[in-house]
């Protein structure tokens, strides 16, 4: 209901329905409307009617909450032998939870996903690119056959663009998706809500969905808006106090603005916090950045403003578990992580829901897009162990290729530089190369950035990358050592000190750098450039001269471009992985 009164947006509270394999014997109350305005008031439907606040008569209600995040469709971790259980565990462990407590009228059972659901994985192909060729949305399928009672539409949700996305909602998920400060639009009316009120054994939990607008996009066009979440949070905390002993808000804004593992806008779980009222939230379940928070027990760092806050990583690695006790007021008794692979397995989830969708995807990964070159000595540097040290041809073919396709689809570029760490795996020389393994070696959706730098700050970035490079008296560490397409070569001469690394004799489309330093040029680099750094940035020898480059700050623009599906293009262009498209060592790096 959208309708104003005297300024406010009036909220409804209207019944839903519980996941049918989710809460046993529990109720949904759902608010519905535009939370998004700052100022709402409620209006409770004739049949909404909550049960009185739960008393405590002086045996406590232990609450569980089971949570996840950012698995990116990591179901199962496919390998060429096979698939190892990923999803079907974290299953079994909900399952197991709700077993122990079934009995127990002091003790419920909620599990949550995060969102961030199958984007980057095989399991999106199973999406199609519309309603039309739609089949299944592996992640809502398996998260409503898991139990999953609530879960927050993630930034790369918006990926698959609204319509289908709409479609996967209607078709597969048989949970309530929230986001609260999603502005409505036609495509997902009635398909999200602001709020959830569950009721489980007579205790009343309310819980509030946030979205974040770092990395959003959506195909087709489609149009959305994602506000900040503190004024929405702020208007809206208490309705949602008000009707519920508990209070929860689940979110995929990230760990914090200052985060370093993805892009954080307006806010993040931290600032988020810092502008509520004192312990007036019970916990923040985070999502976005990936944050393993608190896995053997709350941290002092991670309760801010008096509210907890923990994350579950990412790609189905942790499974978050709290335990929130209720006397006369709800407390975190109990934080932590589980690891998903010291879980028992459910063998009838995997059987009966997980390996029907493998097989509905392995003609997919199968499918040959070329060969791969016959030389292993180009190659043998090509498999990610040296790459962060020596020219490596795999790297050069994706950089050449970069150009090539942008050019080919109108975006003019000088050259393209690529994160090492951005190809996670290597190549087989002379072997068939296949959609699978595109999706193994380049597993995220990352978009293609375009900025520009003069040629007197290309100087200082390859002087700063090659400080970046492997010693050989250091172990390795992601530091966001980058590779160039043909364009740019260079020399590092290499010292045991990182701080008296060089690069000489640079050259830029065959003139030394020296000519080119007023020159502007236009460079393409991934959305996610030097993501896996940041954290060794944050923690390197003050002494060693750094350039922190942030390729939004410098002139920079999305193009929307999916890196994957150019570099899909580019070998299909050339008939797999092949010296004329580029993989090849030119000695464009030579180190010494």
């Amino acid at each position: 209901m959208n309708q104003m009164a005297a300024g406010r947006q009036i909220l409804e509270l209207v019944r839903g329905s519980t996941n049918p394999d989710g809460v046993e014997h529990g109720q949904l109350f759902l608010l519905k409307g535009d939370a998004t305005g700052g100022s709402v008031s409620l209006q409770p439907a004739a049949d909404a009617q909550l049960p009185v606040l739960w008393h405590f008569n002086g045996r406590p209600f232990r609450l569980k909450l089971l949570h996840f995040n950012d698995l990116h469709g990591q179901i199962s971790r496919i390998v060429r032998s096979g698939n190892v259980p990923v999803f079907s565990k974290i299953a079994g462990y909900i399952r197991q939870a709700r077993l122990a407590c079934r009995d127990n009228p002091l003790a419920g059972v909620l599990a949550f996903s995060g969102g961030d659901e199958i984007v980057s994985s095989p399991f999106e192909l199973l999406t199609g690119s519309q309603p039309q060729s739609y089949q299944i949305h592996a992640g809502y399928r398996l998260y409503s056959k898991a139990g999953i009672d609530a879960g927050i539409l993630g930034n790369h949700e918006f990926d698959l663009g609204l319509d289908l996305l709409a479609h996967a909602i209607r078709s597969d998920a048989s949970f309530p998706l929230l986001a609260a400060n999603l502005k409505p639009t036609p495509q997902l009316e009635g398909l999200y809500y602001p709020a959830a009120i569950f009721v489980l054994k007579g205790l009343r939990v309310g819980v509030i969905g946030l979205t974040t607008p770092a990395q959003a996009r959506s195909r087709g066009g489609s149009v959305y808006e994602i506000v900040d979440p503190i004024p929405v949070v702020q208007a809206l905390l208490p309705i949602v106090r008000s009707l519920s002993d508990v209070v929860i808000l689940l979110s995929h804004l990230g760990q914090s603005l200052k985060s370093s593992t993805a892009p954080v806008s307006l806010a993040g779980d931290v600032e988020l916090a810092q502008n509520l009222p004192f312990g007036s939230v019970d916990l923040i379940i985070g999502a976005h950045t990936h944050d393993s928070l608190n896995e053997n027990g709350l941290e002092p760092n991670n309760v801010v403003n008096g509210i907890p806050i923990t994350q579950a990583g990412s790609n189905g690695r942790y499974v978050g578990e709290v335990d929130i006790l209720l006397r006369k007021a709800p407390r975190v008794a109990h934080l932590g992580l589980k690891h998903t692979e010291e879980l028992l397995g459910d063998a009838v989830f995997e059987n009966t829901y997980v390996r029907p969708l493998l097989e509905l995807i392995r003609p997919h990964l199968d499918m040959r897009l070329g060969q791969v070159i016959d030389n292993r000595e180009e190659l043998e540097d090509s498999c990610c162990e040296d790459a962060s040290y020596a020219e490596s041809a795999w790297h050069n073919f994706v950089c050449d290729g970069l150009v090539e396709r942008c050019r080919a689809h109108g975006v003019e570029l000088d050259f393209a530089m690529l994160d090492a760490s951005a190809l996670q795996g290597g190549l087989s020389p002379d072997q068939d190369f296949t959609f699978g393994d595109l999706l193994r070696i380049l597993p995220y959706t990352d978009t293609l950035m375009v900025c520009s730098l003069t040629g007197s700050e290309l100087v200082d970035l390859i002087q700063d990358n090659a400080r970046r490079i492997d010693i050989a008296n250091e172990p390795h560490i992601e530091r966001g050592f980058l590779h160039f397409s043909k364009e740019i070569r260079y020399r590092i001469q290499v010292n045991p000190l990182r701080s008296r690394i060089q690069a000489l004799d640079i050259q830029v489309g065959g003139h030394p750098i020296e000519k080119e330093l007023e020159r502007t040029f236009r460079i393409a680099c991934t959305s996610y450039f030097r993501g896996p750094a940041r954290q060794w940035e944050e923690q390197t020898n003050p002494g060693t001269p750094m350039l922190i480059f942030n390729p939004k700050n410098e002139q920079g623009f999305d193009t929307g471009l999916i890196v994957r599906q150019l570099i899909l293009e580019h070998i299909r262009q050339y008939n797999g992985i092949t010296r004329q498209g580029g993989a090849v060592l030119d000695g464009r790096l030579v180190t010494f």
